[in-house]
Parts: structure tokens; C-alpha cells; sequence
């Protein structure tokens, strides 16, 4: 058994930041990640594989979070690596998996960091070979060094796009399209609130620069309706959109030869560890979708259970570190250990800065209820049990707009991924069906385990 007295689970920017700050408030501190190295996806590094004399020879993307996993290391946190948390049975166990080993792993309070993962929304062909989120990619290139294909399209919303332009663009990628779904003209009202936030707009703009020099064009106002592919992808077709992201059927559709293509539409909270621990959950649209109610000090509602970064709500990176220090900080008062109150209204204070920048990109960049009216019956919503829009649509239609019925009926969210992929799809056709807004009704209940597990794990639980 693994214990201390605070287990984060999440090794990415609000993971490492809220370990760093318990850890220094006094507190043993153990963190608990699925991946080989810590960092998430946004700190993502080279495989263990790949042997590099200096560091400094890197790309940015690798060694700006240096600094923070250094910190992480030198205070004396517990990394546990390759660790996958997969229900809890008590209000302070956790049931994991560490490299094929079961076992539990005890906390005093627990921070749920978990992220997020990308939204997916079916359209035609969107399940042959070839196409895959952005993320998918910029995975491949930032740990293995491989570029998904030779001609590569980048499409859907959001400016996750741009440093996964940047990242494919450093690997030597082909490029040959980015569309975005949105327009700069629905920015131009809000650009006032941008003020204030400079290393954020620095950022943007030297990803800008990059995929401007790499004599890329950046198309907006245009969305994937298609991909085409007898074995594997071959075209992919684009057309315009207006403001609520209906298809404009008076432009033409435009085709471009491609081997590749990444398409998504923001992010999703990964709530599924915070169901599991009993967490009540509210509806954030603007955040994202589903996120634990929590208060400002980033407790949720169960008292020893704090939440932080993508899990909280979609908010970026920056967000997400501000979150992390603020709920290792209250953990640690959680406790009893001393911790300045000054500490804990700048960590509060920073968090309402950066949280603010994180609103109004995910208002700018909201998702569109056009792009769920766009998904024809026949094609696949759930691709682990083969459901399609159609047969959902039916399902809703006669059961009612409850997903846990629908998922029940058709078998929807039943698969591998266990409703990740397909789930918000599913929440929004029921809404839509129904005539009522995502989140008036709940979404896919979680059951153990909460990500597979194999047989052997299970039989090696005490009986």
C-alpha cells in the first residue's frame, strides 16, 4: 500500500503544482500518473528512449517545465509513474494498477487532476484510418519524434491548433491546410479583455509567426463535413460555416488531397476519477461541460477532496498551475499544517487572473450547437459498440432524453473508452432532441473500473 498525506493524481501542470505546494507546506506528498514521465500533455517529453547530451539544445516546448519538475523532485515528492487509478471503494483508498501490480494507494486529502481530453465530433468518414485529434498528433511528435503523415490538415476549433501547427511544423511536417471553425471578426468585441494578459498573446503570436513563415494560410469560418478514404484517408472536405456552425450550403465545398487529418473542437473535463470519489458534479458549459462543484479555496464537496486545472474547467495551462498551488495549499491547511493566509490570496488572486483569460477563450472558441445538427443518422457516434447518430436519435425519441437510458438501450458508452469519446456527442443529440440545453439532465454515470483493467489485476484484489 501506498500512502501520504496528500495523493494528487494528475502529474501535469496543476498535478505538479499542487504537489510542489503541499509538499513545501509541510505535507508527504504522493503523486500518481499513467504516463512514464511527469508533465501531461502540455509539459510532454521525449521518451526515455531518446538520449540527449544537453537539454538546452530542445525545443522550448520540452524545457519550460523544467523548472516546475525540478522544484517538484528536489522537495522530496513521491512520483509514482505508470500508475492508473481505477476506482475507490473508501473515501481516502484509491485502487490502482502500478505497472501491472494492483494495489491501493491512502490519502488524507486528495487533489483530482486529471485534465482533460479533446472533443470529438462525428461527421462522415471521421472513423477511417488517417484521421485523429490534434492531440493525437502533437503526442506522436513531442514523445516518439514521429509525424503522423505527409500531408497533414489541421481543423476544428480553438487555439490548441496553433502550437500543435508549431510542434508538427518543428518535426518537419506537411502542413498543407489549417481550418478553423470560428471567425476573427466575433473576437474583435472582446479584444479589451485580452489587457494585462501579455506572456498569453506572446505566446499566441509567436506560434502565429511560425505557421505564418511556414507559408501556411489559416482558413476561418470553415469546418471538416467529410473524409474520404477507400483504405485510409485520401481527401478531406471543408466548407464554410456561419456563426452558429451550421454547413453554409450556398459556398462551395473545398477538397485537399491529405494523409492526415486532426480535428476537434476544445476539450472535455476528465470528471470520471471525481465521480468515482463521490464528488457532485455541476453543468459548465462555458467551462467545458461536466466539472466538480467546488469552492474557492478548490474543495470540492467532499470535505478531504480538493480539484484543480482541466478538471475544474477548461482553462489553460496557466490556469491550471494557479489551481494546483491553491489546492495543495488548502490541503495542507486542510490538515493543519501552517499556511500563510497571504500565500493563499495570491495563489487565489492569480487563479482569478488567469482564469479570466481562460473565459474568454473558451467564449470566443465556444462550440456551436451547428456542429452537432450536422451529423447525419448514418454516421458512427460510438465507434466501440457501432452505434450511429440515427439509431440514437430513434433511441431518444422513444425513451426520452435521459443518457444513462439511452446508453442502457443502445449499449452507447458501453466500449472501451467508456463514453469519453462519444459522451458529450450523446448529451447534445439528446438535447437537441429533446429541445432542452446540455446539462438539465445528467451525464453517463461512472462504474469501476474507471479506465480497463485486465482480469489478472482484478484477481489479485484481497477477497
Amino acid at each position: 500500500m501506498l500512502a501520504a498525506d496528500v495523493v494528487v493524481i494528475g502529474a501535469g501542470p496543476a498535478g505538479l503544482s499542487a504537489a510542489l505546494a503541499a509538499r513545501r507546506s509541510g505535507a508527504s506528498v504522493l503523486v500518481l500518473d499513467e504516463y512514464p514521465e511527469p508533465g501531461g500533455q502540455f509539459y510532454k517529453q521525449l521518451s526515455s528512449g531518446f538520449q540527449v547530451s544537453a537539454r538546452s539544445r530542445l525545443d522550448p516546448d520540452y524545457t519550460k517545465g523544467d523548472a516546475l519538475v525540478g522544484a517538484v523532485r528536489a522537495a522530496g515528492v513521491e512520483l509514482s509513474h505508470e500508475t492508473l487509478v481505477w476506482a475507490s471503494f473508501d473515501a481516502n483508498e484509491l485502487a490502482i494498477v502500478r505497472r501491472a501490480e494492483s494495489g491501493t494507494a491512502r490519502a488524507k486529502c486528495i487533489v483530482v487532476a486529471t485534465g482533460a481530453y479533446e472533443r470529438t465530433i462525428p461527421f462522415k468518414g471521421w472513423d477511417i484510418p488517417g484521421v485523429m485529434t490534434p492531440g493525437a498528433a502533437q503526442t506522436l511528435v513531442k514523445h516518439q519524434r514521429v509525424v503522423a503523415g505527409s500531408r497533414i490538415v489541421l481543423a476544428g476549433s480553438g487555439p490548441f491548433l496553433l502550437p500543435v501547427a508549431k510542434s508538427l511544423l518543428g518535426a518537419g511536417a506537411n502542413i498543407v491546410a489549417i481550418a478553423e471553425a470560428t471567425r476573427p471578426e466575433s473576437w474583435a468585441s472582446h479584444a479589451f479583455r485580452m489587457w494585462g494578459h501579455w506572456d498569453r498573446l506572446r505566446e499566441a503570436w509567436s506560434y502565429r509567426r511560425a505557421i505564418a513563415a511556414a507559408g501556411i494560410g489559416l482558413r476561418f469560418g470553415e469546418r471538416v463535413v467529410e473524409a474520404r478514404g477507400r483504405d485510409a484517408l485520401e481527401r478531406v472536405v471543408l466548407q464554410a460555416c456561419d456563426a452558429h456552425g451550421d454547413i453554409r450550403t450556398d459556398a462551395p465545398a473545398r477538397e485537399i488531397e491529405a494523409d492526415t487529418l486532426c480535428v476537434a473542437y476544445g476539450f472535455v473535463p476528465s470528471v470520471q476519477v471525481a465521480r468515482a470519489l463521490g464528488c457532485e458534479l455541476t453543468y459548465d458549459a462555458l467551462r467545458g461541460g461536466w466539472i466538480p462543484r467546488h469552492d474557492v479555496l478548490m474543495q470540492t464537496s467532499r470535505e478531504h477532496v480538493f480539484v484543480a486545472g482541466e478538471a475544474a474547467g477548461i482553462g489553460g495551462a496557466y490556469a491550471a498551475m494557479a489551481e494546483g498551488t491553491l489546492a495543495g495549499l488548502s490541503a495542507a491547511r486542510k490538515l493543519g499544517l501552517a499556511v500563510r493566509a497571504s500565500e493563499l490570496d495570491a495563489a487565489a488572486r492569480e487563479r482569478v487572473h488567469r482564469r479570466r483569460f481562460g473565459d474568454l477563450v473558451n467564449e470566443l472558441f465556444a462550440v456551436k450547437p451547428g456542429y452537432y445538427r450536422a451529423i447525419e443518422d448514418a454516421t458512427l457516434v460510438c465507434r466501440c459498440e457501432e452505434i450511429s447518430a440515427g439509431t440514437l436519435r430513434a433511441a431518444i425519441a422513444a425513451w426520452g432524453w435521459d443518457v444513462n437510458c439511452i446508453k442502457g438501450v443502445t449499449r452507447c458508452g458501453m466500449g472501451y473508452c467508456q463514453g469519453r469519446i462519444c459522451g458529450s456527442t450523446v448529451e447534445h443529440l439528446a438535447a437537441q432532441v429533446a429541445g432542452h440545453a446540455p446539462g438539465d439532465r445528467d451525464g453517463f454515470n461512472m462504474r469501476p473500473p474507471i479506465k480497463p483493467v485486465t482480469v489478472s489485476t482484478l484477481a489479485q484484489l484481497d477477497s
